[in-house]
């Protein structure tokens, strides 16, 4: 597991209040999105959107960079993210 990966997760445990991953595995299981999961704890559906959106634009800039992918597939890539993204969160 990649040291991004956890840092991710952890920003997003502390943005949603919550202590362990098990909890937003639990309350996806039952059926609740992420947008649900924020609501629940009084937090901005959008601060989801935007550290998720961050986290995944960091991590094309990263391949980019490396040259695991071209300028192209960047622009194209993130170009879906939002969609992507809010189908995420709002479990669509």
């Amino acid at each position: 597991m990649s040291q991004n990966f956890i840092s991710s997760q952890n920003d997003l445990l502390h943005l949603l209040g919550l202590v362990s991953e098990d909890e937003i595995y639990n309350a996806q299981y039952n059926g609740r999105s992420l947008a649900d999961i924020a609501q629940a704890n009084h937090v901005d559906v959008q601060k989801v959107i935007d550290l998720q959106l961050a986290e995944l634009t960091e991590q094309l800039q990263e391949r980019l960079f490396s040259g695991s992918i071209t300028p192209e597939q960047y622009q194209a890539h993130h170009a879906e993210l939002p969609e992507i993204i809010m189908r995420s969160v709002y479990a669509l």
